[in-house]
């Protein structure tokens, strides 16, 4: 940051450059894109709640926005409905089929691994488990009851994303301080993935620090399945490169796509996008020193990994 104001590198010295850079944000958040080429945000308007709205937000931002509908917020709504369970399950597909048909969502995410984990087995799609465990909740019998509709949820909103044609986003590996880190390996919705009925859709392993190993290998098995390394990049910085090279020991340059879970604050954005190509570029390197690519191999890979695979992913044009 002290380089892009030219400034000292201090905090006091930046937080200064900046408050005054602000006063012209949509400006200034141009400038700081260019500087480090971002064109495209996909962004998951889940969080905070209220949603930020969108065309608002895309006011503001100079870059492509591709909006990302979180079910999480939509289910803990419904949850507080005096409704049944037909009437759950109604209006829970038709807030989704309205986000992807006319709001413009291109795609849905999940972060079921914060609330009950990633263990979802494929029987959980059946409208029996469903209703049991709406029943059980409301009924207070407990049994899991609160897992089995969110895996069951989860399944379905999967099956939406197959109709629709577009990808699901799932959270896998790190977060905040109250995640259970053993039920986001990504391998526990190998089973799932693979089975039968959702072989043909589009997933996205989100973050997966430190799991890349796992998520490169689900990768390179599941032909649908894709992993972003956000998160990881920026948050674990010193380890990106490794972060790469990890991902890539199995996974194919085509599943794999950079990304940095800017939150909140447009500065996260620049950051990571510096620091996720520079890791990049050292990464492919030592693949070429080492003669696994030619030059122009890895100049290919890197144009997937940072752009090329997002594009056709969520039909960025």
């Amino acid at each position: 940051m002290g380089a892009f104001f030219d400034c000292e590198p201090q905090l006091e010295r930046v937080l200064e450059a900046r408050n005054q850079a602000v006063r012209d944000y949509r400006g200034y958040v141009a400038r700081l894109y260019e500087a480090c080429g971002l064109a495209a945000m996909v962004t998951d308007f889940g969080y905070p709640q209220p949603p930020i709205d969108i065309a608002e937000f895309r006011k503001d931002m100079p870059v492509t926005v591709v909006p990302i509908y979180r079910i999480e917020p939509l289910i803990e709504r419904l949850l507080k409905e005096e409704i049944g369970w037909s009437e759950f399950s109604r209006r829970y597909d038709e807030a989704i089929t309205q986000a992807i048909e006319r709001d413009g969502y291109r795609g849905l995410k999940s972060t079921i691994a914060y609330c009950t984990g990633l263990g979802v087995s494929p029987p959980s799609r059946t409208q029996d488990q469903g209703l049991m465990a709406w029943d059980a909740i409301r009924l207070g019998t407990g049994g899991q009851a609160m897992k089995k509709l969110l895996d069951h949820l989860l399944c379905r909103a999967l099956e939406l994303c197959m109709e629709f044609d577009v990808p699901m986003q799932i959270h896998t590996g790190v977060g905040d301080f109250e995640i259970n880190l053993t039920r986001c390996n990504p391998t526990l919705l190998y089973d799932l993935l693979r089975f039968p009925v959702y072989r043909s859709a589009r997933v996205v392993l989100v973050h997966c620090y430190p799991f890349m190993a796992e998520a490169g290998y689900m990768v390179s098995m599941l032909p649908r399945v894709y992993c972003d390394l956000s998160e990881g990049i920026p948050l674990a910085a010193h380890a990106a490169d490794r972060i790469y090279l990890t991902t890539l020991e199995m996974a194919p340059f085509s599943k794999v796509m950079y990304g940095s879970d800017g939150l909140g604050l447009p500065e996260f954005n620049f950051l990571g996008a510096k620091l996720g190509k520079s890791a990049l570029a050292r990464a492919l390197d030592k693949l070429v020193e080492r003669g696994f690519l030619s030059l122009r191999e890895a100049e290919e890979a890197a144009g997937l990994i940072l752009a090329g695979n997002a594009r056709a992913l969520y039909r960025i044009d």
